[in-house]
């Protein structure tokens, strides 16, 4: 009977964290073909080439502090998770905004002075993207609570609002004002402000704590090599359409990403089942259990290819249905893409386990190496195949990330097991000589 309790209460939790991420994305499917209809392009390079700097700049200003909180959420008591939690929610919304700041000028001199020849126009496009990435701070570590209380319910109803907002807004600013890009980023900087307050509100007791700078040099201590390993990230996920957009053909890059955007809908499955299982992934880890890591590893990955081979097989009917026969040219780029959906859930089941085994400096050095590796492979693939050698270099960036993070990791173990050896054979030997 309690294995029967337990099994039911994880399908309860996987059923709201799907729900949460299926009706936004039902919404989104719905309501596409509309979009597709109103934006050229010419349109989805300009979203795509400026969402591709999220990647770069949206660990910066957050910080990797939602990990911070989700690691030392079983090492500590309720009272130092409030502290905590307070701690992280004024760094989120004080320091985030000082950050977006820099972040926009960083920006601002890349395109002026190392890309004047792109087609793309600066404002206000950058403006709308950069400053929609400090909005999101209080949203993220309101579903991790949610999340680690396995709180599913409350989850999923903070989920599903921001998820639906999106689309009802990207209705209104793209389809019956036709605004275009515009209305596209807009759509999405206005509903994370809502949110936003809306989380503001909710944590209100939070800003009233006094800000514990010595607990916050710790969270920094801690969150730095994963923010700049995150940063990194953007040259797997992002340097692509930086590259791309360089080669002028605007046209194609919005076919491109209209695929990788549908391909990404893969990503709200795997998101949904990682979210259900990491509180017991951080658990097994914390407390040894290979056996217990392994089995919801292979459950992880194994759910994940089951959906992508699925997506693989009905990707042209998919993709004529969500852009009204309009982008069918963007299937290709799709089914590559959507294999790194399988890859990328390796690599997270890998970095899960380094990041709760503690090691977050060799998350920072596997990041630099494969950040390297990956602009050379990016530039070697995209001279020779373009769009479809973009496809697959995000494929392989994970792939190239896991074999990597795996090898440090096995190396760093090895290296602390020997340490401990040695520590417990000089124990010995001061006892008896």
């Amino acid at each position: 009977m309690n294995i029967l309790s337990k099994y039911i209460f994880y399908y309860k939790n996987l059923g709201f964290y799907l729900l949460a991420s299926l009706i936004p994305m039902l919404a989104s499917v719905i309501s596409n073909p509309f979009i597709a209809k109103n934006m050229n392009p010419k349109d989805y390079a300009i979203v795509g080439y400026f969402t591709s700097f999220n990647q770069l700049f949206a660990p910066f200003i957050i910080f990797s502090f939602i990990t911070y909180y989700i690691k030392r959420y079983f090492e500590q008591t309720d009272e130092e998770r409030l502290k905590t939690k307070a701690n992280i929610i004024q760094a989120l919304t004080y320091f985030a905004f000082g950050l977006t700041i820099l972040c926009f000028i960083l920006l601002q001199v890349y395109h002026f002075y190392f890309n004047r020849k792109s087609e793309i126009p600066f404002f206000p496009y950058a403006l709308i993207s950069i400053f929609s990435l400090p909005l999101t701070g209080l949203y993220s570590i309101q579903l991790a609570e949610f999340k680690m209380k396995r709180n599913s319910l409350s989850f999923f109803k903070l989920s599903l609002s921001l998820g639906i907002l999106v689309v009802l807004l990207s209705l209104l600013l793209v389809v019956f004002i036709k605004l275009g890009a515009l209305g596209r980023l807009s759509a999405i900087f206005i509903a994370n402000l809502i949110i936003f307050i809306y989380c503001v509100t909710l944590n209100r007791d939070s800003f009233k704590q006094k800000f514990d700078w010595k607990a916050f040099k710790l969270m920094l201590i801690f969150s730095a090599p994963l923010t700049f390993a995150a940063m990194l990230e953007f040259f797997s996920s992002g340097y692509d359409r930086v590259l791309l957009e360089r080669g002028g053909n605007l046209k194609e890059l919005g076919i491109f990403v209209v695929g990788l955007q549908i391909a990404g809908y893969l990503n709200i499955f795997s998101t949904s089942i990682g979210d259900t299982f990491q509180p017991d992934l951080f658990k097994s880890i914390i407390e040894r259990n290979k056996k217990q890591f392994l089995k919801i590893a292979f459950i992880n990955i194994g759910l994940i290819t089951i959906i992508v081979l699925s997506f693989i097989i009905l990707a042209p009917f998919i993709i004529d249905i969500l852009t009204a026969g309009t982008y069918l040219s963007s299937t290709k780029y799709a089914i590559i893409i959507a294999f790194a959906a399988i890859t990328k859930s390796l690599n997270s089941q890998i970095s899960t386990l380094t990041i709760a085994l503690g090691e977050t400096v060799l998350v920072l050095i596997n990041r630099v190496i494969c950040s390297a590796l990956c602009i050379i492979m990016f530039t070697f693939l995209i001279e020779r195949w373009t769009f479809i050698g973009a496809a697959w270099g995000i494929v392989f960036s994970y792939i190239i990330l896991s074999i990597i993070n795996f090898i440090l990791l096995l190396l760093s173990q090895k290296k602390i097991t020997i340490k401990n050896r040695k520590y417990v054979h000089n124990q010995f030997d001061q006892k008896f000589n």
